[in-house]
């Protein structure tokens, strides 16, 4: 599925022009050309859409995803479910400019292909592909859902964090934020909280990035416990705030 799907992403736009033949090559390829330049004369090119594959492939792959493109490119992923941000050079995903070169490029090759467009703005909401009907497994549908414009939302004056760490015992799972420091880092930035003893609640979150998505290291440390270090916590955005992620620490007594 990912080789498709970046073969896609360089698949010359003169495909459009192609076709294998026959009347239903000639309607398929003349949907895209039409909804293409639907979507072209709409001049979208911040926007945030819904993304799914379904697909006999792994389960991260397979789950819906908040999408942001910025200047036409995609920006930033964030599995729906957690906001758990995904690294771009993991990514699957497509803007809406390159599904248009992945259904050219599927009307060339596979022996199945339907796909469905939004009749106002153009792009295509289902691509349905079996390269080969002979083949188990080779088959797969992206549905590309709840896409709206930047210009087409109003974004709140809030701040928000990118961050919120709840820390218990991992022995007893009991809540144990109190004397807790936490840290994280990107590159040059760094950021500590340092939660006092003596006026704070075990239950309590721990909030920080504010408005800061990144991929960053995560070290917590508390007296009587053996340091927690975990990379690559990815926190994602839309097109008005960072996407608030939920993240526990069980942190292992000494």
């Amino acid at each position: 599925m990912t080789t498709i799907l970046r073969i896609a992403a360089t698949f010359s736009a003169t495909a459009l022009l192609l076709g294998c033949g026959g009347s239903d090559s000639n309607d398929t390829l003349d949907d895209l050309n039409a909804n293409r330049a639907k979507w072209e004369n709409g001049n979208i090119d911040n926007y945030q859409f819904e993304y799914q594959v379904s697909c006999f492939c792994t389960e991260e792959t397979i789950l819906p995803r908040l999408v942001l493109v910025e200047d036409g490119q995609v920006t930033s992923q964030t599995i729906v479910a957690g906001n758990i941000a995904l690294p771009l050079d993991d990514a699957t995903t497509e803007n809406i400019d390159s599904l248009f070169q992945l259904i050219a490029l599927e009307e060339s090759r596979a022996e199945s292909l339907s796909v469905k467009y939004d009749p106002e703005l153009g792009y295509p909401t289902e691509i349905s592909v079996d390269i080969n009907e002979q083949i188990a497994d080779d088959e797969y549908t992206l549905t590309i859902s709840n896409l709206v414009a930047e210009g087409d939302v109003a974004c709140t004056a809030t701040v928000e964090d990118g961050l919120l760490l709840s820390v218990t015992d991992k022995t007893t799972q009991m809540p144990i934020a109190c004397g807790v420091t936490a840290t994280v880092t990107e590159e040059a930035y760094s950021e500590t909280v340092e939660i006092d003893d003596t006026d704070c609640a075990d239950d309590d979150l721990i909030a920080m990035l504010e408005e800061r998505p990144g991929f960053y290291s995560l070290t917590v440390q508390k007296q009587g416990y053996q340091d927690y270090l975990v990379d690559n916590v990815g926190i994602g955005k839309d097109l008005c705030h960072v996407l608030t992620r939920e993240f526990n620490v069980e942190l292992i007594p000494e």
